[in-house]
């Protein structure tokens, strides 16, 4: 599968979290909203420039923004 950012995923695209690679408080602050390794994400808004909006699909379709540097750390790939 092809690994890419979170931030780089169209809108309506479905992935799964492969890996978060951020410090430690960012990462406790991501698993305390809720987004965990092998969690199933579609992304409902990403502009070129502010934060993106996904919903997580593995956890009762909870809807989160992230800003865009820590989207920028979180790697995911595709779902079909």
């Amino acid at each position: 599968m092809l690994v890419m950012l979170l931030s780089e995923v169209n809108n309506e695209k479905v992935v799964k979290v492969v890996a978060i690679d951020t410090g430690n408080i960012a990462k406790q602050r991501l698993l305390a909203l809720g987004i965990h390794p092998n969690d199933i994400l579609q992304v409902v808004s990403n502009p070129s420039f502010g934060p993106v909006l996904i919903k997580n699909l593995s956890k009762d379709n909870a809807r989160i923004a992230i800003g865009r540097g820590i989207a920028q750390k979180i790697k995911v790939e595709n779902v079909n």
